[in-house]
């Protein structure tokens, strides 16, 4: 689902219901034609989640954790965690580990200061996402 080593993460979410997977958009797209990820109308996990995101906070935490040029699952900070764990690679040439951690107090930060936040349900599937990639080298 989130492509590489990663797991994905869906949270019952559909396409059109306002609250998108961290995953592309274009392989929840209800089709009788397959889609792929470099089609016109396909969205990147980025590009979902900044149109999902209400406030100017979560939207540069967002850009934070994906990269539009980002090769690993869906382009995300905990896919590419995925990877390294996976396979003991890096990706880009950098481990993420330690900026998945980062990420993961600046949410809990965020959360703690507004945990009813109009960003809230997307703030806590962004860390669920992290812990999942993490697991035990929290």
């Amino acid at each position: 689902m989130g492509g590489g080593a990663g797991n994905g993460l869906n949270f019952g979410a559909t396409y059109g219901s306002g609250q998108l997977p961290l995953e592309y958009a274009a392989k929840n797209t209800p089709s009788s034609e397959p889609t792929d990820d470099t089609s016109p109308t396909a969205k990147s996990a980025r590009e979902s989640l900044l149109a999902e995101a209400q406030t100017e906070k979560v939207k540069t935490l967002i850009k934070e954790l994906y990269h539009t040029d980002g090769g690993i699952g869906d382009g995300g900070t905990a896919d590419a965690i995925r990877h390294e764990l996976a396979t003991g690679e890096k990706v880009g040439g950098k481990t993420h580990i330690r900026k998945g951690r980062e990420r993961l107090k600046q949410i809990a930060k965020i959360l703690r200061k507004d945990p009813n936040g109009p960003d809230s349900n997307l703030l806590r599937r962004l860390k669920a996402d992290l812990e999942n990639a993490l697991g035990r080298t929290q």
